[in-house]
């Protein structure tokens, strides 16, 4: 196989050095379960010129994984800086007799917030009650309406596959998230192979219709259970298996309408305490469905969601879908576009052509990286990476991302090398792929930025690792 790379450094650096890493990807790319892979890599000096890029096969599109969210974090962080907050308003229709009784609809309108209520459902109810409370408010003859507009219904995007969307990780980015989107289903394990019981959902959720076809599998083999269903549906189908050996096994799923959910607990959260709503709980959408709109409003409180820089970190470091996902639809509003998937994407390929890189062959399906139509060359990632460094809030990015062998999703990887504190990157990982982009602080006292796509490996993830960190030992050393 030839070698295919570009080098045009200035002259100060050693080539030989350059040439070793490049070498060693050309190398691992014909070893035992790299041999049938698409491999590409991409390395530039930062002190230098973009078209400083040195690489292996840098230009040939490669499905990013979750290495999407450096695009996704990197565009938001600079758009909107890292002091920008998620705002979630609680607001009133009608008006307000002198008795207390509310005439119209309590709204919550969300704000496009994935931390609300992140740990507990009920978190900011209290809160919200308080507001409700001082505004004179003691009976409500309307609704609690949930407003998640700020992104339109289409909860994902539409290259999502069907088997993703009904689990935890492919929770939809409503415009008024809640407890993450996500319901915790348990199982009892009676013997293997036996049918898996549903003891119950936490929270709980009526209206849903489960269909149960989860078997107990051996002690040990983990959590290979599965939950199918769709944006909005009612339905959902319990697949897979479920260790044997704990008497009980858990796993998450994706709540099918996060909006209306909120508005129902809230709903329940204020006829338990204190202030009766007579209506039915409901959300801007079915009420536009029934061809309704919401009334005047009239603002009782907001509340602000933890800064953008914080958010970005645990976006990084815990490879965050929702945040993700939240993130890369606003994006598209900053932008001054709506907050779809469709409107972000474009918004987030501007950003980077402005900045004079070459976009040929880009396609953002989603701002996570679970869409497997994503396609991203090495260069290209490289290259906002190399631009993302210029930014006037570099630093906040830049600490987002895990550090290999010590934090996030690197913690498992360099750890004990040279690459041990000295290589910061976001991983991307699907079926078959592992991926990496970030940065290298080589032990010369430069910093690179680097991209390392493996698509379509048959080897033992464990070996692929391994092979990765032989390559992040050769830039280390530059």
């Amino acid at each position: 196989m030839a070698l295919l790379f570009l080098v045009t450094f200035a002259a100060t650096v050693r080539g030989g050095t350059l040439e070793e890493v490049i070498a060693e990807v050309e190398k691992i790319a014909g070893e035992t379960g790299l041999k049938t892979a698409l491999v590409g890599f991409c390395l530039i000096p930062l002190d230098a010129e973009p078209s400083a890029a040195a690489g292996y096969r840098m230009d040939t599109g490669l499905v990013p994984a979750s290495t999407m969210k450096v695009i996704a974090t990197a565009t938001a962080n600079e758009l909107l800086g890292p002091d920008y907050r998620f705002v979630t308003a609680l607001q009133t229709t009608g008006e307000l007799g002198e008795d207390g009784t509310l005439s119209g609809d309590v709204v919550i309108r969300g704000g496009g917030d994935p931390t609300l209520g992140a740990s507990s459902a009920t978190q900011p109810f209290a809160a919200w009650k308080a507001a409700l409370d001082k505004a004179g408010v003691k009976k409500v003859e309307g609704s609690v309406i949930g407003d998640a507009s700020i992104f339109g219904t289409a909860l994902t995007p539409d290259t999502w596959q069907w088997n993703d969307m009904g689990n935890y990780y492919g929770a939809g980015a409503s415009g008024l998230t809640i407890y993450q989107n996500l319901f915790y289903g348990t199982f009892r394990t009676p013997s293997v192979g036996a049918r898996a019981p549903l003891s119950g959902t936490e929270p709980k959720l009526p209206g849903i219709e489960f269909v149960n076809e989860m078997r107990v599998g051996s002690a040990g083999s983990g959590d290979r259970g599965f939950i199918y269903g769709d944006p909005y549906g009612k339905l959902l189908y319990l697949r897979g298996t479920v260790p044997a050996g704990s008497g009980s096994f858990t796993i998450k799923g994706a709540l099918p309408d996060p909006a209306f959910f909120c508005a129902r607990i809230f709903s329940d959260y204020l006829n338990k305490n204190g202030i009766p709503v007579a209506g039915e709980p409901t959300t801007d959408r079915l009420l536009g469905i029934a061809g309704k709109e919401i009334g005047a409003r009239q603002m009782v409180h907001e509340q602000s969601s933890d800064s953008l820089a914080s958010i970005l970190t645990k976006t990084n470091h815990q490879s965050d879908n929702l945040r993700a996902e939240a993130i890369h639809r606003l994006i598209g509003i900053a932008a001054g576009k709506k907050g779809t998937t469709v409107d972000a994407s474009e918004a987030t390929y501007a950003h980077w052509a402005a900045k004079g890189i070459d976009m040929t062959g880009f396609f953002m399906g989603d701002g996570c990286g679970l869409s497997r139509s994503n396609t991203v060359t090495p260069r290209q990632m490289t290259m906002m990476l190399y631009h993302a460094s210029k930014a006037e809030h570099f630093d906040s990015f830049y600490v987002s991302l895990p550090t290999a062998g010590q934090s996030g999703t690197l913690r498992s990887i360099g750890g004990g090398t040279a690459a041990e504190g000295r290589v910061r990157a976001k991983s991307g990982t699907l079926d078959r792929i592992r991926n990496y982009s970030g940065y290298v602080n080589a032990k010369s006292g430069k910093r690179y930025a680097f991209t390392l796509f493996i698509n379509n490996y048959t080897g033992d993830l464990g070996s692929v690792k391994s092979k990765i960190v032989r390559v992040w030992t050769k830039m280390v050393a530059l």
